[in-house]
C-alpha cells in the first residue's frame, strides 16, 4: 500500500513541471506589463544638460519710422483726454439703465459699485467705448450703452 504506481508518479511529475512552467510565464508576463518607474529607462536617445545659447543676429540699420502729423482736431482731442482724467469733468451724463462701475475699462475687472438707472454722473472721457465717470465720489469705467450722449 505504501507504493505509488508508476502512472501516478508520472502524472505528479507532469503536474509539477506544468506548475513550474506557469510560474515562469507569470513572472515573465509580470515584467512585461507592470511599470516600475523606480529605475530610469534607457530609450536609446542621448540627452544633455549642457546649455546651448540661442543664436542672435544684429543689424546696424536703424528702422525707419514715419510719423503722421496730427491734425488740429486730433491734437485737441488728445489734449482734452489728457486733461479729463486728471482734471475737471467735461460735463454730466445720465445713466439710462443699471450698470457696473469698474476700476479698469473691461468687464473682467472688479465691480466697484452699481450705478442705478437715472443717476447723474460726471463724465471725463471715452476710452474704447468705456466712459470714465464719477458717481458718488467714486471714479471708474462704465460701458457707454448705459448712458446718454456725452457733452461735446
Amino acid at each position: 500500500m505504501n507504493s505509488i504506481s508508476p502512472t501516478v508518479k508520472g502524472i505528479i511529475a507532469i503536474m509539477l513541471t506544468l506548475l513550474v512552467v506557469i510560474i515562469v510565464i507569470m513572472l515573465f508576463v509580470k515584467s512585461l506589463f507592470i511599470n516600475d518607474n523606480s529605475k530610469p529607462k534607457k530609450t536609446g536617445t542621448m540627452t544633455s544638460t549642457e546649455y546651448i545659447p540661442t543664436e542672435t543676429t544684429t543689424t546696424t540699420e536703424a528702422p525707419t519710422e514715419t510719423k503722421k502729423k496730427k491734425t488740429t482736431e486730433e491734437e485737441e482731442n488728445d489734449d482734452q483726454e489728457n486733461n479729463e482724467e486728471d482734471g475737471d469733468a467735461v460735463g454730466e451724463i445720465t445713466c439710462t439703465g443699471p450698470v457696473y462701475l469698474h476700476p479698469e475699462p473691461n468687464s473682467s475687472s472688479a465691480n466697484l459699485t452699481t450705478i442705478p438707472s437715472g443717476a447723474v454722473c460726471k463724465y471725463y472721457k471715452n476710452e474704447n467705448g468705456w466712459y470714465y465717470v464719477e458717481y458718488q465720489g467714486q471714479k471708474g469705467y462704465a460701458w457707454k450703452d448705459f448712458f446718454t450722449a456725452p457733452p461735446a
